[in-house]
């Protein structure tokens, strides 16, 4: 695991981000090939360039799955590790991602709402002895492996949004049928900021 405070220094990049506009109609899940195939057309993928630009192995993925979770009081997100949701939901069976990110946006006076990551292999129950916590403080980067079981614990009040992508060695059967997909049916979705 890898933690960068203060990542970002350009003041309206960041404001971008902060601002809920921003992420208004944002698809639950996103496709990008990456910017060595596709130059980033949105805020989004010019964020996954700044930071996954830094490992020049990167280039060997197939590309970024991409999304935003937003949690608000009494949020949370229960134990859970990455994997190509389409694939599993048709078979039951497990596709993961190579490498993922975590980049904290926006953390509006919260309480709780911790990254917790277990140190145990996927299909074992955490140990909360044996985890990383990791507070989600703007503009704090995190670069992690998310097989890795982890969740969100309850935020107890505030508002905390962050941006999350994961790399892929093979595009996963999740954008099929597009790049930009609901969560549920993995069909395609309209995104009017795509270009953005």
């Amino acid at each position: 695991m890898l933690i960068i405070d203060n990542l970002l220094n350009n003041k309206e990049m960041i404001s971008t981000l902060k601002n809920d506009d921003t992420w208004k109609d944002f698809p639950t899940l996103n496709w990008w090939d990456g910017w060595w195939i596709t130059k980033p057309r949105n805020i989004m993928e010019q964020l996954i360039e700044i930071i996954w630009k830094r490992f020049p192995d990167i280039i060997k993925v197939a590309g970024f799955e991409y999304w935003s979770n937003l949690h608000v009081t009494n949020g949370n997100q229960d134990w859970h590790f990455d994997k190509d949701e389409k694939h599993y939901s048709e078979t039951k069976k497990y596709i993961v991602p190579f490498l993922g990110h975590i980049y904290y946006v926006k953390n509006l006076n919260v309480n709780g709402g911790y990254l917790e990551i277990s140190n145990l292999p996927n299909s074992e129950k955490p140990d909360l002895t044996k985890i990383e916590r990791i507070y989600p403080t703007e503009n704090r980067l995190v670069i992690h492996n998310p097989t890795q079981i982890h969740r969100v614990t309850e935020v107890l009040s505030g508002k905390r949004r962050a941006f999350l992508a994961n790399a892929w060695i093979k595009k996963p059967s999740t954008f099929d049928n597009a790049e930009n997909v609901d969560g549920k049916n993995f069909e395609e979705v309209s995104w009017p900021n795509k270009f953005k």
